[in-house]
């Protein structure tokens, strides 16, 4: 008995982990949602893994960078899409018209202030519904759960309020929507012109506009409420989201300091979003939808998602979350991991 129960012992000791599932990536250029838009689509799913009408997950980035920064970040266990996918799901994401490695037009080429904002978000909305047509093609998929962060949240709201019918669920994670008095993107913002407060400021503010690391450091920076940044993120993952980002746009490096272009479609139509003449209303959604946000985000404020839980009439089922001690930029922060679970909890939810 005693050899039996050593025996048993050794066995437990030296039984291999359960290896993680390996990831396949596979990317494409598909036609986009007008005439000579090209969008780049990549898909992560794990090996072995076919698409469903129950496991395929669709992203939708925000305002400033492309979809693999976002969501694929090859550092360390920072990927979203690699934990989705070890978790089932088929992870497809796109960059936007003007975007990463999509198609630019040519406005992008031109100085910024010799045209108008670029990717409105009604244009956005014909770039999803050309991606949900390449996943009902390539993968007889008819509807697809829609995740949108940050501007990608509002396009993906916007989208739901048109063709429910084509998606399981929605998650909007930190969605503007309804605050009046918005002090990033609203009246008394850089967005508004100071001639014409009710406009948009077209004048100071063209096609597109110049984002830095130092930019970007600084706001996320600006919305963790410590001083030690370090409670709420690591360091080093600060500079391979930057690095990441910036080598999305081919003309980056001509810059001093080195900085991609970004369309300022998402100003304008932030703008007015914030100052009461909204893009859509949530009472036409119909399917299960998640809001979800940090703590200290200044992109959606609670005013926001207040409005949607008011709006959303028609949701079979309406949930918000709100993730403690986190910012706009929770995926890359130390409580991800609550952001990815309470996501993938509500997808796998019954109806």
């Amino acid at each position: 008995m005693r050899l039996a129960l050593a025996l048993a012992i050794g066995l437990v000791a030296v039984a291999p982990a359960i290896a993680a599932p390996k990831i396949v990536k596979q990317d494409v250029v598909i036609d986009g949602g007008d005439p000579g838009v090209k969008l780049f689509v990549r898909t992560k799913l794990a090996a072995g893994a076919r698409p469903a009408r129950d496991n395929v997950v669709v992203f939708v980035h925000g305002a400033t960078f492309p979809s693999t920064p976002d969501f694929d970040l090859q550092f360390q266990d920072y990927s979203w899409a690699d934990w989705m996918a070890s978790k089932g799901w088929v992870v497809v994401m796109f960059d936007i018209r003007n975007y990463g490695a999509s198609s630019r037009e040519p406005a992008m080429d031109k100085p910024a202030a010799a045209s108008r904002p670029v990717s409105r978000s009604f244009q956005v909305v014909r770039d999803i519904g050309a991606v949900l047509d390449f996943v009902k093609a390539r993968y007889k998929v008819e509807r697809v759960a829609l995740i949108g962060w940050s501007w990608g949240a509002m396009t993906a709201g916007y989208y739901a309020s048109l063709h429910s019918e084509r998606l399981t669920r929605l998650v909007m994670y930190a969605p503007l929507y309804s605050f009046a008095a918005h002090p990033n993107l609203g009246a008394g913002s850089a967005n508004q012109d100071k001639r014409h407060p009710s406009d948009f400021a077209y004048d100071s503010l063209g096609a597109y506009r110049l984002g830095t690391a130092a930019a970007n450091q600084a706001r996320w920076d600006n919305e963790i409420p410590v001083s030690d940044k370090a409670l709420y993120r690591d360091p080093a993952v600060v500079d391979a989201f930057n690095r990441a980002a910036l080598a999305t746009d081919p003309t980056s490096g001509t810059r001093n300091p080195p900085s991609l272009r970004a369309p300022n479609g998402v100003l304008e139509d932030s703008f007015y979003q914030a100052t009461g003449r909204p893009l859509y209303n949530a009472s036409s959604i119909y399917v299960p939808t998640l809001l979800i946000a940090g703590q200290y985000d200044t992109w959606s404020f609670a005013a926001d998602r207040e409005g949607l839980m008011r709006d959303l009439v028609n949701a079979p089922v309406k949930k918000s979350v709100v993730i403690p001690d986190a910012t706009h930029f929770v995926l890359f922060e130390k409580h991800r991991f609550e952001l990815f679970t309470a996501i993938d909890g509500f997808l796998r939810e019954t109806p």
